[in-house]
């Protein structure tokens, strides 16, 4: 009688192991805009099942759509706590505040509303989440702390700090899949992040990182840069996309070394724009290049790429003999 018993009971446990899949299953391949060669597909079905996020009542998952804090610290501390999620007060973003608050990450929209609904970005995550990982860095330290823990990738083929693209927004689809590169690189516990900044020295350097003769070169943004002025300098000028790209290749081309600047111009500069350089003689003549050409000059102080369209200047760059590059145009 026992063992009959027991086999009802394992015919039981493999029936409903069997619905569980198939309702996530369901639940995930129900949404519309989400079609199977998706490329996010697997990995929005992974966070469903999770029960880490879900879609929307018209049977979409709205992939493309920009999270703000508050959601991303919803799906983030769901994911590592594993269903144990904070107790709500209130407002349904308040426990996770709660708990962020407690262990001192990086997070800006405690106790304001206003700004934890606001869209977040690249770089604020990787603050976030390398305070998860128990390190207090800020700005491209967090970006590069994250790179060489695989705890995220870029968006372009090169690990680097500026093929990160900090600044860019992070959609729902982009989110869950950095959860889970967190998840599966061995992120499951939430720590402290420390009072006192952790040391950037402790943090390898990244393999497609320019390294010349202990010159790194790092664009810096607003939130690690101290001197008023490059702050203020920092996306002062209006956004252009489309010399974007030229701008991120140009400065992947920047070598210094034993107190000499190599750099290549880049061939994809859009029609009609123009390109100088300017300071490689610690002079303020630009010197109009073109692209496809290298140069090679004694490294000054600094010195500066720009394009203009006419007499109008599109993007500036200034790159400093400690390998700091500050970025003038939003991006």
């Amino acid at each position: 009688m026992k063992e009959k018993k027991s086999r009802v009971r394992k015919k039981l446990i493999i029936a409903l192991t069997t619905v569980t899949v198939v309702m996530a299953s369901f639940a995930h391949d129900k949404f519309t805009d989400v079609p199977t060669k998706h490329w996010a597909h697997d990995t929005i079905s992974w966070g469903v099942e999770q029960n880490i996020v879900d879609g929307y009542g018209d049977n979409t998952f709205k992939p493309n759509q920009d999270v703000t804090e508050a959601e991303f610290l919803k799906m983030f501390i769901s994911a590592v706590l594993e269903n144990q999620d904070p107790v709500q007060d209130g407002d349904w973003s308040s426990g996770y505040y709660k708990l962020a608050k407690e262990k001192n990450w990086s997070i800006k929209g405690y106790g304001n509303k206003s700004i934890a609904n606001k869209k977040i970005n690249r770089t604020r995550v990787a603050e976030i989440i390398s305070g998860a990982a128990g390190v207090n860095y800020l700005g491209d330290d967090a970006i590069r702390y994250l790179l060489t823990n695989k705890y995220a990738e870029g968006k372009e083929d090169k690990v680097t700090v500026s093929g990160f693209h900090g600044n860019d927004f992070l959609t729902r689809a982009e989110t869950v899949q950095f959860i889970k590169n967190a998840v599966d690189k061995g992120l499951n516990e939430l720590k402290d992040r420390p009072s006192t900044p952790s040391d950037p020295n402790d943090i390898p350097k990244l393999p497609d990182e320019v390294d010349a003769g202990n010159i790194v070169i790092v664009e810096r943004s607003k939130d690690d840069v101290k001197n008023p002025i490059m702050k203020k300098y920092i996306e002062f000028m209006p956004q252009d996309k489309v010399s974007e790209p030229a701008i991120r290749k140009f400065i992947s081309s920047i070598v210094i070394k034993n107190g000499l600047a190599t750099v290549t111009i880049p061939d994809n500069i859009p029609a009609g724009y123009i390109a100088y350089l300017v300071g490689t003689d610690n002079t303020t003549v630009m010197r109009q290049v073109n692209g496809g050409e290298t140069k090679s000059f004694k490294m000054p102080e600094s010195f500066e790429f720009t394009l203009y369209v006419k007499n109008n200047a599109k993007q500036n760059i200034i790159v400093m003999a400690d390998g700091n590059v500050y970025w003038g145009a939003k991006h």
